[in-house]
């Protein structure tokens, strides 16, 4: 391909990504939430696919870099922060302590994607991240809302959405080191336990639900395994990452 052309390509997807956030917040004030969360986990995905566009055609550039930002902090910050406030009132949820709750998210974002800016580039995605990727906090956000308006007693609006919007908030803003999907998917057996696993609960449970537990499950094994680091300095080379 061009050199020219080749930028055009990974740039183009964070664009329609971009495209994706801004309708889904739209959406949302139209209280179409099904729609809103949908195009959210759609624009996770393009946030994947253009880091990984970038990377297989070598067209990475500091615009790049830039621009990903941008659109991340609207597509996976705001925009899931607008569609659980949405939900919230929606439930009958609207106490002062909403606001901060739902604020967290892109003031967290914000937080994280500056730190990230200044960070050396990874490595093929092989390194950690510092802190939760603002890509995971929205989508486990978008999630959290798309699994309870299929749940009958929309108990996660009451229970789970809140406490889920400042943990993912925190963990933002935190030093964890948060392992990419090649460090996870590194040894071959857990490889295979984890695409067995992935493939029973998928068939067995709602996409939604099984993604909303997949989602948070790498969160809870990424803590648990800092944890261990803390008390154990070899524990991830015993866990093999």
């Amino acid at each position: 391909m061009d050199k020219r052309y080749r930028y055009l390509i990974p740039n183009g997807i964070t664009f329609i990504s971009l495209a994706c956030g801004i309708c889904a917040i739209l959406l949302a004030t139209r209280g179409e939430l099904l729609s809103a969360g949908i195009l959210v986990i759609a624009s996770y995905i393009l946030d994947m696919l253009d880091g990984a566009s970038a990377r297989k055609l070598e067209a990475g550039s500091e615009f790049g870099l830039q621009l990903d930002s941008l659109v991340d902090m609207v597509s996976l910050g705001t925009a899931p922060a607008v569609v659980a406030f949405i939900h919230l009132q929606d439930a009958g949820i609207s106490g002062f302590w909403v606001w901060p709750s739902v604020l967290t998210l892109p003031l967290a974002g914000a937080f994280r994607l500056a730190r990230f800016n200044l960070q050396p580039p990874k490595e093929a995605g092989h390194m950690d991240s510092v802190g939760l990727p603002i890509s995971t906090a929205g989508a486990s956000v978008a999630l959290a809302v798309l699994t309870d308006l299929f749940w009958p007693d929309r108990f996660m609006a009451e229970y789970v959405l809140v406490p889920l919007l400042w943990l993912m908030a925190i963990f933002m803003v935190s030093k964890i080191a948060f392992p990419s999907l090649y460090a996870i998917l590194a040894a071959p057996r857990r490889r295979v336990v984890l695409i067995l696993l992935f493939v029973f609960t998928t068939l067995t449970m709602p996409l939604f639900y099984a993604w909303f537990i997949w989602t948070n499950a790498y969160v809870g094994f990424s803590v648990a395994l800092a944890g261990a680091g803390r008390k154990r300095p070899n524990a991830r080379a015993r866990l093999g990452l």
